[in-house]
């Protein structure tokens, strides 16, 4: 779980700190953070937080290089914090030592207090040890924590009994030397059946961008869960220990995706009541249901159970060009890859014996 960056190589990154260091006192230890506020961050509107921690050896200072949040967090419109762990580690599973989890409550009560934030939509996401404490987070502070994210970083607190059902996404490499990919199964079929997802998932590769890193990308998504939520794996195949996308390379990195942007995107999804956006189209006494929506990879299509018999789903660009036909669909709730599809606008087709309604996708 050891994630020491080797930073006198950040003399060559352009890198300006926007983030500043802020304290507080929880269970009788001073503990510092870093915070970054979005552009143009307006006291009179509600924001997102996103909790970002580090690896065991690492600091605040250096997850926030390492991982390039900031960026993220000034075009999605969202507070970033960084705390420390004390002595550069996290308690991710004792019940004695440090109180690591009742630090991150008290610096999110701290936070609501200073700042406007959004208590629906606080998110936790972390490498390494930071990602096993993000892990313990969901287990312990899930009526906090609106779903987490994990890079490297695995569950090691048991047992765990969430209080709702928590969306879960993991990046691993299947070569990471520190945290083994072969404990990743473990973790995330303990959150398949805690969220009480399908236990089967659907397998899509990503394009293979950068042929030069040595590393490609596997998606496997279990979805829709109880609670619409959704476990998402991200599997690095030949990746190393290292945060996709990241500007500083310690070993083998995907550069397929950027984890950071790939994590916010699946946070923007949900919030303490379970999705954060559903489209419903209304056909007479059952309705069909696309969500999320705006969609980034993965939609789930709902169709009431009353509807009779099979039915068929179809995408239409605003052209009228068909980009997406399922047939023969009798399943009320399936996923649906919408990875290939560009962004925009796009008509949503469903036709059953004797019935047809449509309505509005947005692909982001």
């Amino acid at each position: 779980m050891r994630t020491r960056i080797s930073f006198f190589l950040l003399i060559c990154l352009v890198f300006v700190g926007k983030a500043q260091e802020f304290s507080i006192t929880h269970d009788g230890l001073l503990r510092t953070y870093r915070l970054h506020l979005p552009a143009n961050y307006d006291q009179d509107s509600i924001y997102p937080l996103v909790i970002n921690m580090h690896g065991l050896g690492s600091n605040a200072w250096e997850q926030e290089l390492y991982t390039q949040f900031n960026n993220v967090s000034d075009t999605g419109r969202f507070l970033v914090a960084y705390p420390n762990g004390i002595n550069e580690t996290w308690n991710v599973s004792s019940e004695t030592g440090t109180d690591d989890v009742g630090f991150i409550s008290a610096l999110i009560d701290s936070l609501d207090a200073e700042f406007s934030i959004d208590l629906q939509r606080v998110y936790a996401t972390g490498m390494s040890m930071g990602g096993f404490m993000s892990y313990r987070l969901a287990c312990q502070l899930s009526d906090r924590i609106a779903a987490i994210a994990s890079v490297t970083g695995l569950q090691a607190y048991y047992p765990c009994n969430p209080v709702r059902p928590v969306p879960v996404a993991q990046f691993h490499g299947t070569l990471d030397p520190i945290v083994p990919y072969a404990g990743v199964a473990t973790t995330i079929n303990n959150w398949v059946s805690n969220n009480g997802c399908p236990d089967t998932s659907v397998i899509t590769d990503l394009p293979d961008i950068d042929t030069t890193d040595n590393s490609t990308v596997t998606v496997s998504y279990y979805g829709l869960c109880n609670d619409s939520t959704e476990v998402i794996l991200y599997t690095i195949i030949g990746g190393e220990h290292t945060w996709p996308g990241a500007p500083i390379n310690i070993g083998v990195t995907n550069f397929d995706i950027h984890a950071s942007n790939e994590i916010w995107k699946f946070f923007t999804k949900f919030n303490l009541q379970g999705s954060t956006e559903v489209y419903e189209e209304i056909y007479e006494s059952f309705y069909c249901k696309i969500y999320p929506n705006p969609v980034s990879d993965f939609a789930v299509i709902e169709v009431n159970q009353v509807v009779p018999g099979a039915f068929t789903f179809r995408l239409f660009d605003t052209g009228g060009k068909k980009l997406i036909e399922l047939g023969n669909i009798h399943t009320p709730r399936f996923p649906v890859d919408f990875g290939a599809i560009p962004p925009g606008f796009y008509i949503a087709s469903f036709s059953g014996d004797g019935w047809n309604t449509r309505g509005k996708v947005v692909v982001r």
